[in-house]
């Protein structure tokens, strides 16, 4: 029996084929494709982490505080908390 990409529609060798049974992710793919998708994968928890560690660019955190609030003076309390608690860091 054949088993072909779920990607590019290649046929599968028996070394990819026991690479899907060991490490199964819910389709077949060939070396390539399966690189390819591990790869996006890969950006996305980059992108994710990086969204995360923005919050300590303290310059950039005023700036996006003070585009959502408009200049109220709730942003000045908030940017007093957030220096106090990135001092304390």
């Amino acid at each position: 029996m054949e088993f072909l990409c779920s990607e590019c529609s290649t046929q599968l060798s028996k070394f990819e084929i026991e690479l899907n049974e060991l490490y199964p992710v819910g389709r077949l793919y060939c070396e390539f494709c399966q690189n390819k998708h591990e790869r996006k994968l890969i950006e996305i928890l980059k992108q994710s982490i990086a969204d995360d560690l923005d919050f300590y660019d303290y310059p950039k955190t005023i700036a996006k505080y003070k585009k959502e609030e408009g200049g109220n003076k709730k942003i000045n309390i908030r940017l007093i908390d957030l220096k106090s608690s990135l001092i304390k860091i």
